[in-house]
């Protein structure tokens, strides 16, 4: 695979996701507790804060095969998740169901001494309530290596 040029992945910022609609099942809530070993869910019907991450990522509108695609890459190149953050404007609640709006909102390339060239790709995927205020933001980063074979 040669390597991709720089204005290649970078001419991806602004792209949007189809986005979708992400529900917060019960038993995925309960299940994530589980693993974390939270507490179990409230009478307020709170989530799980993590379930915004979940609910994020599953409410893109495409598979991560196609996201990689989008950078000119596939899961045999190594993609890798980066960094994560999430700002949570209003608790989601389990059983709420929310709109999902993604973007690719930076593109950044680097060189390693050891690992060459990569590439950095942000996107932003906000939860959107009923009312439809972002009751939730998540940035994630994917970091693809860019090796030449």
């Amino acid at each position: 695979m040669a390597l991709v040029a720089q204005e290649q992945v970078a001419a991806v910022v602004g792209h949007r996701f189809p986005g979708g609609r992400a529900r917060v099942e019960p038993y995925v809530d309960r299940l994530l507790r589980d693993v974390v070993g939270g507490p179990p869910a409230g009478p307020d019907g709170l989530a799980h804060p993590l379930m915004v991450f979940l609910a994020a990522q599953g409410g893109l509108g495409v598979e991560l095969d196609e996201v990689f695609a989008l950078f000119h890459a596939t899961s045999a190149d190594g993609p890798m998740l980066g960094e994560w953050s999430v700002r949570v404007h209003r608790p989601l609640r389990v059983g709420a169901e929310y709109a999902t709006r993604a973007s690719v909102v930076d593109v950044v390339r680097k060189q390693g001494a050891r690992t060459g060239a990569f590439d950095i790709a942000t996107m932003l995927v906000e939860l959107l309530g009923a009312d439809g205020a972002v009751d939730a933001e998540v940035r994630t980063s994917f970091v693809f290596p860019r090796r030449e074979r």
